[in-house]
């Protein structure tokens, strides 16, 4: 006779030993009798068939990985330690364990008559080929009348003796019913011993569940040289205004001449070239409409002859047009002018009244200030405004045009056109406006060292994909660059739960390539555990951690990492200790916050879960959204305290 089935003994994730309960009978008395006893006021009789099928019941009561098992009260009243139903945690060297549904032992457990639950470890078969030794027996838990009775209240707590070697791996467990005399072996009655019919398989990769509680790694980036870039303004406006004598088309020549050659050229000098022109001729108010559009347009053309001689570069694309008379300058100098408030109100009532052009400038006239009007301000309307386009010519390193217009002459505008601008590596703090500028310079240069900058700025921003994704770009533009393969493997790891576990182990297999290469790099040794950590393989995760330590004083990291391991194996108040003492080395190392606010949210201590995970959050804001996708939130986070993470 045979029972097995997946027992998920910790809540789902609880541990990356999953534990499978198989339940093997091989062998009855002849008569399948165990036991004549009285059960529940009534005599009853025991037989092997009745223990295969209380076992079977156990196994399906306690088979569910569906969800997460956590404190389903707050218990912060408990003197911690206890276990909620379905949880377990290796304690002082201890398997300890609280089945969902337990067995009714006293059916069974009559005088001389005991139950062995037998653990035994097997690696999973990925790591099978790594882990040394890959399977054995824990230990034999016998649970005989004395046994059950000492822990039985207020709940039957089991405790297995668990070597060191076994974290990681799978565990099961059997049972079998056994018949002692004078504390040996009489009898086996349902015998799962003389005849073991092995280790059912995981039904998924036993640290698969824990990837839902998003315990947080701290990766050390390694050093990058990455230079700084520098840029220029895609190109900038300059401006030169006109003036003219009243119904002439002369003009200032030295002016334009001047501008021309003590600052287009300068400017030109600088990697900013003219790419367009345009010349629009005004004139002011006085004389007919009709007449003050023909002048507006010989103004334009005498600046446009002019300036075509003085350039010689007919690829410049020179435009003008006659706009007429300007009355919105005229209105514009007005409110700047030396006429009074009283003054500038009559001026700006007419300009802005019903009539014609020809009919304003009439009432113009009538003004008892007009020569004081035509002195201030009218003189200088009759005008051709040139604006000059640049565009910086020398290479595609430029972001966007500088928007404010400036005098082709003016020393501001000098200042624009010689000034380099420099974006350099995230270093913390808003990293929107670094990725902006890298974007830009990015469509239009393919340059290795500018795909590892913005990987630093995605990276800030939490945007681990996209980080990857840059690094791989540089380093596909640089092959031979190790500084890039590096720090993209770093950034693989942190997000090394997107991976197939194939691809984590190829991701295992390359750090263990550079680690043969530079033994001295720390900082890859510290990677490489958290690797094995997401790859499963704990064990050596834990070793490696424990070596990183010996001799040396234990970082913030270090720790926090070693606690997020044990978590895995289900140590928790060993990896507690870990998370506090690295908050002790670093109080800014917002991982052991978070962490250290699962595990309180998994023993129901709802509001010191929320106080660690304030902390968590005030130093990385992006922390708060794991709550939501979190299991071992999931009773915690009903209660009020938890709104604030919304």
């Amino acid at each position: 006779m045979r029972a097995d089935t997946l027992l998920f003994l910790q809540r789902k994730g609880m541990s990356v030993m999953v534990i499978t309960l198989a339940v093997l009978i091989a062998s009855c008395t002849p008569e399948g009798v165990i036991n004549k006893t009285k059960y529940n006021g009534e005599k009853v009789t025991y037989t092997c068939d009745d223990f295969k099928a209380d076992v079977d019941n156990l196994a399906g009561s306690n088979s569910t990985a569906a969800s997460l098992v956590v404190a389903e009260y707050d218990n912060s009243d408990f003197d911690y330690y206890y276990l909620e139903p379905g949880q377990w945690e290796i304690k002082d060297g201890n398997l300890n364990f609280r089945l969902a549904q337990d067995f009714e032992y006293e059916k069974f457990l009559t005088k001389g008559t005991a139950i062995h639950v037998i653990a035994k470890y097997k690696s999973l078969d990925h790591l099978a080929q790594i882990e040394n030794p890959n399977s054995g027996e824990i230990a034999t838990l016998v649970v005989d009348e004395e046994y059950y009775n000492a822990h039985k209240t207020p709940f039957m707590l089991y405790q297995i003796p668990v070597p060191a070697d076994a974290d990681g791996r799978q565990i099961t467990l059997e049972f079998s019913i056994v018949k002692y005399k004078k504390g040996k072996i009489k009898k086996v009655f349902c015998n799962s011993v003389e005849v073991p019919l092995g280790i059912a398989s995981p039904a998924c990769c036993s640290f698969q569940p824990w990837e839902n509680t998003d315990l947080q790694s701290v990766i050390e980036m390694p050093e990058v040289q990455i230079a700084d870039e520098r840029y220029r303004y895609r190109g900038f406006t300059g401006t030169l205004d006109f003036i003219f004598p009243m119904n002439s088309t002369k003009f200032d020549k030295e002016l334009l001449a001047t501008a021309i050659r003590n600052h287009v050229r300068v400017y030109d000098s600088l990697g900013y070239a003219v790419t367009s022109i345009s010349l629009e001729g005004y004139a002011s108010l006085g004389g007919k409409e009709t007449l003050n559009q023909k002048l507006s347009e010989r103004r334009a053309k005498a600046v446009y002859d002019d300036l075509v001689a003085s350039l010689k570069d007919t690829s410049i694309q020179i435009e003008f047009s006659g706009k007429g008379e300007d009355w919105e300058r005229l209105m514009l100098l007005t409110k700047t002018s030396a006429l009074g408030a009283d003054e500038q109100q009559l001026v700006m009532n007419i300009a802005n009244g019903a009539g014609g052009n020809d009919e304003k400038e009439a009432e113009m006239r009538k003004l008892p200030f007009w020569t004081k009007l035509v002195d201030e301000v009218i003189v200088n309307t009759r005008h051709t405004f040139v604006t000059f386009n640049f565009d910086y010519a020398p290479s595609k390193m430029w972001v966007e045009y500088y928007q404010a217009q400036m005098p082709v002459i003016s020393d501001e505008l000098y200042n624009i056109a010689s000034r380099e601008l420099t974006v350099s590596r995230w270093k913390g703090g808003d990293a929107k406006k670094g990725l902006k500028v890298l974007d830009i310079l990015i469509g239009n240069n393919k340059k290795p060292n500018l795909f590892a900058m913005r990987s630093t700025y995605h990276f800030g921003s939490n945007d681990v994909s996209s980080a990857i994704a840059d690094i791989e770009q540089a380093l596909l533009l640089d092959k031979d660059n190790l500084q890039y393969a590096l720090a993209g493997l770093a950034y693989k790891t942190k997000f090394a739960t997107s991976y197939a576990i194939e691809e984590r182990m190829d991701m295992l297999n390359m750090y263990n390539d550079y680690v043969d290469k530079y033994p001295n790099n720390r900082s890859l040794f510290l990677n490489r555990s958290v690797m094995m950590d997401k790859a499963g393989y704990v064990s050596g995760a834990l070793k490696e951690y424990d070596n990183l330590m010996e001799g040396q004083d234990p970082t913030a990291a270090n720790l926090n990492n070693r606690g997020v391991a044990k978590l895995r194996t289900n140590r928790i108040t060993e990896a507690e200790a870990d998370f506090v003492a690295a908050l002790e080395k670093d109080p800014n190392i917002g991982e052991a916050y978070y962490n250290l606010a699962v595990i309180y949210a998994m023993r129901g201590l709802t509001e010191k879960s929320a106080q660690h995970l304030r902390d968590a959050v005030r130093i990385n804001k992006n922390l708060k959204d794991g709550v939501w996708n979190n299991d071992a939130f999931r009773v915690v986070r009903e209660s009020d305290t938890f709104n604030e993470f919304r």
